[in-house]
């Protein structure tokens, strides 16, 4: 061997002692001393024996203030406790999981002694109660975060620009809170400025879209056998950043009490041109005059409203009335009053019969009185209902009760006045007037029995009848 050969090896030898021998020295000073980053009760004992970590702990304060900030702010101040001192036992049993020379990871340890549990259960009930709330009233006067906002002014559609908020979501901070108990010092809370979620965002573009639709939206409104063209951009009027389109109803319902005005049949005389004399007679409107229908101008308002702004409701879509007080009849009709109806002449005795203006029967009848309490009364009705067979009761003049039997019976009032076949008049006395004071009805349209059943086949519900002097 050279001489140089044997220096080299000296030295190889001499640099295997030193890191074996700092190897050594490694692994005994990660065994007794804390790991970087490890705390104890909220106090840092990294890098430190068991000894001195007690040294420490018994030290330093044994106060814990239990205040929680938000954002650097003061939000709550908790009742202070005192922790009492570890032990150096304490202390060995944690430098057995929290030891080592490097830290394992970025994250800190923080150990909590059994002397500290007072504490920690008063921040996991007590104290996060009194966080929870707080957080919660923060947000009432936080700023919400909120999307591009879309609203209507003056007829065009505008939008107020994205904004980021102050606003706490509570939960995340909780879950904070929850990783800081431990630690016994102060909690601090820290949020960065929230934007709108996506379902907001959606909500927002949705809100753009239906005042799109709303304002081109055209309804087809039916009512009175017309046609009503009704434009959104006349009733749909500013609104709220962010809010869905509104309706001005103070404006629609003016132009439904226009078209109640000049469409609806309730309650209205008419001047008609009786079919089978071409004579023109004007009805009357008294309470027993049932005939027509009315709009509940408010209910349908709204109704129509409804549709506007309900983004399924597509434009040019065809409403019908619903909202009326009265009957439901002729609302469809070009007319006030059809071609299909019945006219009853009081003054001679005769029933005629139209269908699409063609005359079905001509009828001679009996009737109640002109005046008095069985009078006939005169104007315009419809055909409540119809019911074969039936039986007809009621009160005679002399105060005896009567059930008559009748094949067919065609109500015209509420009160019972009505067509219908009577079995008990002798033939004689129908179409003549002559014999009205003493054959005459209780009110109703006495039919001869070998008429009323083509009086039931060629009339319908809701048909109106015309009786007149």
């Amino acid at each position: 061997m050279t001489k140089n050969n044997h220096w080299l090896r000296w030295v190889l030898i001499g640099l295997g002692i030193l890191i074996v021998g700092g190897g050594l020295f490694a692994w005994q000073y990660g065994q007794t001393h804390f790991a970087p980053k490890t705390t104890i009760d909220g106090k840092s004992v990294a890098g430190l024996t068991a000894n001195q970590a007690t040294q420490k702990l018994a030290a330093s304060s044994s106060t814990i203030t239990n205040r929680v900030y938000l954002n650097g702010k003061l939000l709550v101040t908790g009742k202070s406790q005192t922790v009492s001192s570890v032990t150096k036992t304490q202390v060995k049993d944690a430098l057995k999981k929290h030891h080592g020379l490097f830290a394992s990871s970025s994250k800190s340890s923080a150990v909590a002694l059994t002397n500290s549990d007072k504490v920690v259960t008063y921040r996991n009930n007590t104290l996060k109660k009194q966080v929870t709330q707080a957080l919660k009233t923060y947000n009432k006067t936080a700023t919400a975060a909120h999307p591009t906002y879309y609203y209507l002014k003056n007829g065009s559609i505008k939008t107020q620009a994205a904004a980021k908020g102050n606003q706490v979501t509570v939960t995340k901070a909780l879950a904070s809170y929850d990783n800081q108990v431990k630690q016994l010092k102060d909690i601090k809370l820290k949020t960065s400025s929230s934007t709108a979620t996506q379902s907001e965002t959606a909500a927002a573009k949705a809100v753009k879209q239906n005042l799109k639709d709303s304002l081109t939206k055209t309804l087809i409104y039916h009512v009175g056998g017309k046609n009503y063209t009704l434009k959104g951009s006349d009733y749909i009027v500013n609104t709220q950043p962010g809010k869905t389109p509104t309706v001005d109803l103070t404006a629609l319902e003016a132009k439904l009490t226009k078209i109640n005005d000049s469409d609806s049949t309730q309650g209205k005389s008419f001047s008609v041109k009786l079919l089978n004399s071409g004579k023109t007679i004007t009805t009357n409107n008294t309470t027993a005059s049932n005939y027509g229908w009315s709009l509940n101008v408010k209910s349908e308002a709204k109704m129509l409203a409804d549709k506007f702004i309900n983004a399924s409701v597509k434009s040019n879509t065809k409403v019908d009335m619903k909202n009326y007080s009265g009957q439901n009849i002729s609302y469809n009709r070009s007319s006030a009053i059809g071609s299909t109806r019945v006219e009853i002449n009081l003054s001679t005795l005769h029933e005629y019969i139209y269908v699409n203006g063609k005359l079905k029967e001509n009828i001679p009848v009996m009737s109640g009185t002109l005046s008095g309490s069985d009078k006939t009364p005169t104007g315009l009705f419809h055909i409540l209902y119809k019911q074969s067979p039936s039986t007809l009761t009621g009160k005679n003049d002399n105060g005896s009760a009567y059930a008559s039997k009748v094949s067919y019976w065609e109500p015209l009032t509420e009160d019972g006045v009505g067509m219908h076949d009577s079995s008990w008049q002798p033939s004689k006395v129908y179409g003549n007037t002559s014999y009205r004071s003493t054959y005459h009805s209780h009110g109703c349209l006495n039919n001869p029995p070998s008429k009323m059943k083509s009086v039931w086949e060629n009339t319908s519900t809701t048909e109106p009848v015309i009786i007149y002097k």
